[in-house]
């Protein structure tokens, strides 16, 4: 007898002959390390502590017996790991820069430390500055004791370079093989150098040398330049000082000069002292005539742009050959002086006179008319005085004229 199919038949036959889509494994975000700890010698380094770093996270793990441990890390992420162990140890993190599913080895170093004993032929040398590198990276840093001793940190066992030095001694550098804990003596010598030093004055072109300047390197050599504007000075290897040099009439230059191992030149500019120097051509004028200023510089040229004071007010300026024209006014004594850039010169005076002061007389005169004892005054007769014979006839003319009109 037939049966319909029933619903639950009708379901097993569409899963039969319905096709099977393909099942895509998808990746997760995540990835594990599987890292390896070891020592130089190739074996494990159990109870390692890692710290794993990247952006955003971190997580910890600890070696096994064989010396493995896991991290997961976010794929591709940088990774940074870090381990302490009681006896072993890296100067810097492991890094993973793209994490995938890999294993990772890392080498640990045994712990070590150095003490460095530095000394000269007169003792112990403190304040000795010392630097422990490697491979061109610095690992650890610092100065010598009053007793000349340096001790480091803990470093990874190894091979490094420790340089020691201090002003007045030449550079001392050895390579050292750091194992466990070791005590190494470093010998260090004094030396000096020469430092030639070379003064010119460049206003001029070319600079012109400058002699008899006072040159002096901090507080340990002071020498004078020559007629060349040339001084030797005798100073301690690898120092720094203030170069110092002085001369009347010049402005103080001063430097930072560090000298090393080998000899070291020097050039110096040392320019005179701002100064401006006023005259007056005419210092007697007529009032309302000009006078004539001209300022120079501290070398004798003329001091262009420089502004004109008269009695506290500005008339003018100089021209490009240091000289101006000023009109004096009023008689009488006028003081001027000219100021440029912040510096002052020296005030002139000028006297201004009247015109009729200003009248010449010939040599030998006295400037007044003197009577002569032979000369005899003319004599009127009239009452008014200046009235001669030839006047009363004339007013008599004019008045025979005048009655004749009538």
């Amino acid at each position: 007898m037939f049966r319909p199919p029933t619903v639950l038949s009708a379901v097993l036959v569409l899963v039969l002959v319905a096709p099977v889509a393909p099942v895509t494994a998808q990746s997760g975000d995540t990835v594990t390390l599987t890292i390896t700890v070891r020592d130089t010698d190739g074996d494990p380094v159990s109870d390692t502590d890692l710290d794993a770093t990247w952006e955003d996270g971190s997580t910890t793990a600890t070696t096994a017996a064989n010396g493995k441990a896991f991290v997961d890390a976010p794929t591709g992420a940088t990774v940074e790991i870090a381990v302490t162990h009681p006896r072993y140890v890296r100067n810097s993190p492991y890094v993973v820069e793209s994490a995938s599913e890999t294993d990772v080895e890392i080498d640990v170093y045994r712990k070590s430390t150095v003490r460095l004993e530095v000394s000269d032929d007169d003792g112990s040398v403190a304040d000795a500055s010392v630097v422990i590198e490697r491979g061109g990276l610095t690992y650890q840093t610092g100065t010598t004791g009053s007793d000349g001793v340096f001790e480091s940190e803990t470093l990874a066992a190894g091979t490094y370079t420790v340089v020691v030095n201090k002003p007045g001694y030449y550079t001392r550098e050895k390579s050292l093989e750091i194992e466990g804990s070791i005590t190494n003596r470093v010998a260090l010598r004094r030396g000096s150098v020469s430092v030639n030093v070379r003064v010119v004055d460049p206003y001029f072109d070319p600079p012109e040398s400058v002699s008899g300047a006072t040159v002096a390197f901090g507080d340990v050599a002071t020498d004078r330049t020559n007629a060349s504007g040339n001084a030797t000075l005798t100073a301690p290897v690898n120092t720094e000082a203030t170069l110092r040099v002085t001369r009347d009439g010049y402005r103080t230059a001063e430097r930072e000069v560090t000298v090393g191992e080998d000899a070291e030149d020097v050039a110096v500019d040392l320019s005179r002292t701002r100064s401006i120097t006023l005259e007056a051509i005419n210092e007697r004028v007529v009032a309302g005539e000009r006078t004539v200023l001209r300022a120079t510089n501290a070398y004798g040229d003329g001091a262009a742009v420089a502004t004109v004071v008269l009695d506290g007010e500005q008339v003018g300026t100089t021209d490009s050959d240091g000289e101006v024209t000023v009109r004096i006014t009023d008689p009488g004594t006028h003081t001027l002086y000219v100021t440029n850039d912040g510096v002052r010169s020296n005030e002139v005076q000028v006297e201004a006179i009247g015109d009729d002061e200003g009248a010449t007389t010939p040599p030998g005169a006295t400037g007044t008319e003197e009577a002569d004892p032979t000369a005899t005054e003319p004599t009127t007769t009239g009452t008014s005085p200046g009235f001669g014979i030839l006047t009363v006839l004339a007013l008599l003319a004019v008045l025979v004229v005048a009655l004749r009109r009538r």
